[in-house]
């Protein structure tokens, strides 16, 4: 059962007006009084129910859409497809951003404040933890990119577009191939799934696989892919391409980085990206990228979560698996 505001209050030993008057931050209540009432929050696990009691049969007719890192283009891109898709409903969507790849607070202030009848997570691992208690409050979630079994979601074949894109330079006659990655040990199910496309279209074409040309980013950014390329050229002799598995922006940066040091692209190095972001085609030379339906994958989580929200029977909690298409250019 969830905690309510008289259990804060108890705790502490004052009214629950009072603990409301510091959740607001109201000046009138001491400083020592506040740090105590938000130590009582913080131990009790506390989460202010937003709803309110006035409102009929505890509806908000709201959408809630959390990520981290909401400026990336991948997620923005998203995000124009759930905000159009919502805009033709009766829905209003309003958006919270995480401080971490998890966002287990946000989710339950979500949940136990009971902001949103249905949540869209975009690029988060929750826990199962969290994600079952989403399912004994009977609040739909839909999770696009990092999917859990037993939940609904949507994303994109990774194996099969970083095989694509790996298998399509090796006929262009590459052979030393290297890869910029999300970090492995720290990123979701689709840092794993393109490194495990491209490891398969090397050994298939019997190339070995180099671990020194495996690089990893953190924050997926034109400037690291810059930096990045630096690492490739002068630590990794030999390169002939690099398959940037993360993303677009990143391989932005490796031409960038390549222009400036006088490598030429295609010809010395080629350069495959992921995404297809609508300045891809822009850049000079114009980047041969895998393509992501992206718009198409915000589109269908809402109509996911909607049918979902609005169904009385039990709904299948499938995970809509959409098909890169390699969008082939000029810098490979």
């Amino acid at each position: 059962m969830a905690v309510t505001i008289k259990d804060v209050a108890k705790k502490v030993g004052v009214t629950p007006t009072t603990v409301s008057m510091v959740m607001r931050n109201d000046p009138r209540i001491s400083q020592e009084t506040k740090e105590k009432v938000m130590r009582a929050v913080k131990e009790l696990n506390y989460y202010p129910n937003y709803l309110g009691q006035s409102l009929v049969k505890g509806k908000t007719n709201t959408i809630a859409v959390t990520s981290n890192l909401f400026f990336a283009w991948f997620k923005m891109d998203i995000l124009n497809g759930i905000g159009k898709t919502i805009f033709e409903t009766k829905y209003k969507m309003n958006q919270y951003s995480t401080h971490d790849d998890f966002g287990e607070d946000t989710l339950k202030d979500i949940l136990y404040g009971r902001r949103a009848d249905g949540v869209i997570t975009i690029s988060l691992r929750p826990e199962i933890t969290i994600l079952n208690e989403f399912k004994k409050h009977n609040t739909p979630i839909v999770l696009i990119e990092d999917t859990v079994d037993g939940f609904p979601g949507v994303k994109v074949d990774n194996f099969h577009g970083a095989y694509m894109a790996t298998s399509y330079l090796i006929k262009k006659g590459r052979r030393k191939i290297g890869i910029l990655t999300g970090k492995v040990a720290e990123g979701g199910k689709n840092v794993y799934e393109r490194l495990e496309g491209y490891k398969k279209a090397l050994k298939e074409n019997d190339i070995d696989l180099r671990k020194k040309i495996m690089l990893e980013t953190v924050c997926y950014t034109f400037e690291e892919g810059r930096k990045i390329f630096d690492k490739f050229i002068e630590n990794k002799k030999g390169i002939d391409a690099i398959f940037c598995a993360a993303g677009d922006i990143a391989a932005m940066g490796l031409i960038k980085r390549a222009q400036e040091r006088g490598v030429k692209i295609p010809e010395d190095v080629a350069i495959v990206g992921y995404d297809d972001i609508v300045v891809s085609s822009m850049i000079t030379p114009a980047l041969t990228t895998v393509k992501q339906p992206i718009f198409e994958m915000g589109r269908a989580a809402v109509k996911m979560l909607i049918n979902q929200m609005e169904s009385e029977k039990n709904i299948i909690n499938e995970v809509v698996i959409f098909q890169p298409e390699l969008i082939i250019r000029e810098s490979a």
